[in-house]
């Protein structure tokens, strides 16, 4: 009688920790391609090569964000974005994940 509910709650902590390395590792890659562009222009020299470069450097679950890069007020800003299915077994949530880091 209990097996199921056990089951259902170490599936939810495996699918949330996904969710949470998915924001972590979008985070990380935002940071890292903000820096590249404003830091190393011969790696980063287009918004093609710094979204491929935040794209080397995301390593999160197996969804796959959308970078995004614009010259702002704050410096050079690149932003992601992706919706994860948060999984508990027989419920299904959809939840919006984004990450934005600007770098002068």
């Amino acid at each position: 009688l209990v097996g199921p509910l056990v089951i259902m709650l170490l599936v939810g902590i495996m699918s949330l920790s996904l969710m949470l390395l998915s924001i972590g590792s979008m985070h990380f890659a935002v940071q890292a391609a903000a820096r590249c562009a404003s830091g190393n222009p011969t790696v980063c020299s287009s918004s093609t090569a710094i979204v491929a470069y935040a794209n080397s450097r995301y390593f999160g679950a197996l969804i796959t964000p959308v970078f995004t890069y614009a010259s702002a007020a704050c410096g050079n800003q690149v932003s992601a974005a992706v919706t994860y299915t948060l999984d508990v077994g027989g419920y299904k949530q959809s939840v919006p994940l984004s990450a934005t880091s600007c770098f002068p």
